[in-house]
């Protein structure tokens, strides 16, 4: 039986599972689309937070590698309980500017870490900016990929993907990092 799209998914349906009554959830949400909105927000400050740990203590590349490879390994191993949700909120109308606005957000945060680590502006300069924009699509490609192509090794695609994007994002920046 296959699981309810998000856009057929009732408040009712998602109250239920969490344990808590359906008025409840909408003292807290007044829509689905402010429910996935929160559930962006709140990843979005976990992600924040692991940058704000790691920079100026482990270069940009790194610490980018690291976290998205180690998330590509655990999806694969665990499965990804986000996969539904994800992939609505590309393909859902009422979504889909969450989608893009999550996906903003996660490009200005990569963005401002590769400019703290170049010397550069974040808001004058549009070379951060690009190279975020092509890290962040190419974990998305990996991802999407692997939902649609049954079999595939999430952990190589994404590997292989973050190369290509890696190469490409260098090519935009100053040679080397400034030394701390």
């Amino acid at each position: 039986c296959a699981k309810p799209a998000y856009a057929d998914t009732t408040m009712n349906a998602i109250a239920d599972p969490a344990d808590i009554h359906v008025t409840t959830l909408f003292t807290h949400f007044k829509t689905k689309r402010d429910l996935a909105a929160a559930l962006g927000d709140a990843e979005i400050e976990i992600f924040g937070q692991l940058i704000a740990e790691a920079k100026g203590k482990q270069p940009f590349f790194k610490f980018f590698r690291d976290l998205v490879l180690t998330t590509a390994a655990t999806r694969q191993k665990d499965g990804d309980p986000k996969t539904g949700q994800m992939q609505e909120l590309q393909r859902d109308p009422e979504l889909a500017l969450g989608w893009l606005r999550y996906e903003e957000r996660e490009v200005r945060l990569v963005a401002d870490y590769i400019a703290h680590d170049y010397g550069l502006d974040a808001r004058k300069d549009y070379a951060p900016y690009l190279a975020g924009q092509i890290l962040i699509a190419s974990g998305v490609a990996s991802y999407t990929r692997w939902i649609r192509i049954k079999g595939l090794d999430l952990v190589a695609e994404t590997r292989e993907a973050l190369d290509l994007a890696e190469r490409m994002a260098r090519t935009i920046l100053p040679l080397e990092p400034v030394k701390p």
